[in-house]
C-alpha cells in the first residue's frame, strides 16, 4: 500500500538553527515518538528502531536510513529508509523530501513530502488510518522539536544527540492512538451529520 504523505510547520526559531538540527538524523529521532538510532553507519547512514506497543506487547520495527541529498544551500534534505517488524509480520519503506526556508518575521518553515510503502499488519489499518495516525504522531513530533530548539537556544548549548548507547524510547501506544483517531473520526462525522440535519 503506497501512501503520499505532506506535512508543512513553522518554527519559532532562526533558520539556521533549525536547519542544522533537522539535518541531524540522532537529533530527529529523538523528536519521534517510539523512535531511535542506534548505530551510525557512516555520516549518511543510520541504522535505528521504532518500538510500537500493542496492549501488553512491544514489537521493535528497526531499519536503515541514508540521506540522498543533503544542500546546505538551499537547506534541502532527501532520505530514503526501510524497515521490518521484527517478528516478520510487517514491513515499510519511504523516500523523503524536507525543505526549510526563512520567513520574513524570523521564524522558518519546514515542509516535507514523503512517499509511504506500507506491507502485511500495518497495511491492515487503511490508507485512511494510517494518514489520521500519522498526523497524531507529527503533532508530537513538532511539539518534542519545539522544545528541543527552545531549549538549545535558552540554554546557549546543543542538545546531546540520541546514540545507541542512549536510553532506551518510551513505545508508541498503538492502541489507545489508534483510539482516538478513530474517536475523533466518529466525532467529525456525527458533526457532518448534525449540522446536515438541521431546520431548513
Amino acid at each position: 500500500m503506497a501512501i503520499k504523505i505532506e506535512k508543512t510547520f513553522q518554527v519559532q526559531e532562526p533558520l539556521d538553527g533549525v536547519w542544522k538540527f533537522l539535518s541531524d538524523p540522532r537529533k530527529v529521532a529523538g523528536c519521534i515518538p517510539g523512535a531511535q538510532v542506534t548505530e551510525a553507519v557512516d555520516d549518511r547512514t543510520y541504522k535505528g528502531l521504532i518500538k510500537v506497543q500493542v496492549g501488553p506487547s512491544v514489537t521493535d520495527y528497526r531499519g536503515e536510513a541514508h540521506i540522498a541529498l543533503l544542500d546546505n544551500e538551499k537547506h534541502e534534505i532527501q532520505m530514503v529508509g526501510k524497515g521490518q517488524d521484527v517478528r516478520g509480520k510487517g514491513s515499510a519503506s519511504m523516500k523523503m523530501i524536507g525543505q526549510a526556508r526563512a520567513l520574513s518575521d524570523g521564524s522558518t518553515e519546514v515542509v516535507t513530502v514523503s512517499e509511504v510503502n506500507v506491507v502485511g499488519l500495518l497495511a491492515q489499518l487503511g490508507a485512511r488510518m494510517i494518514q489520521e495516525v500519522s498526523n497524531k504522531m507529527f503533532e508530537e513530533f513538532t511539539r518534542n522539536l519545539r522544545t528541543q530548539l527552545q531549549q538549545e537556544r535558552v540554554g546557549g548549548t546543543e542538545q546531546p544527540s540520541n546514540s545507541g548507547t542512549a536510553s532506551q524510547p518510551q513505545p508508541i501506544k498503538a492502541v489507545p492512538l489508534v483510539l482516538t483517531v478513530a474517536r475523533e473520526s466518529a466525532g467529525r462525522l456525527f458533526r457532518r451529520i448534525f449540522r446536515g440535519s438541521g431546520p431548513r
